[in-house]
């Protein structure tokens, strides 16, 4: 015998069943949880394919390609011509105070 208190779930769940099979007499509930199961599958796999493009995005913000050394222009080109005046200035330096 049944316990009351799971008796309302099993009539609900007999007549979930019934109404499945009304809808798809070969397969009923059957087909819907294959259906389901479908969705959940494409849902994980939605996921891994995301979580594999957040980690090449985080492996690619965390060791940025190298780039060959060019000319740039703008203000980072000051900055250069500042490590360039020091440079110079520092070599005059060594000169006048006869290290050189």
């Amino acid at each position: 015998r049944l316990p009351t208190h799971l008796r309302a779930e099993a009539a609900d769940s007999l007549y979930f069943e019934a109404q499945c099979r009304l809808e798809d007499p070969v397969y009923g509930c059957v087909g819907l949880i294959f259906l389901l199961q479908q969705q959940i599958h494409s849902a994980e796999s939605q996921l891994i394919k995301t979580q594999a493009e957040i980690a090449v995005m985080k492996s690619q913000t965390q060791h940025p390609q190298t780039q060959p050394f060019r000319a740039i222009s703008g203000s980072n080109n000051l900055l250069l011509q500042q490590s360039d005046n020091d440079a110079n200035l520092s070599f005059s330096n060594q000169v006048s105070s006869g290290f050189i």
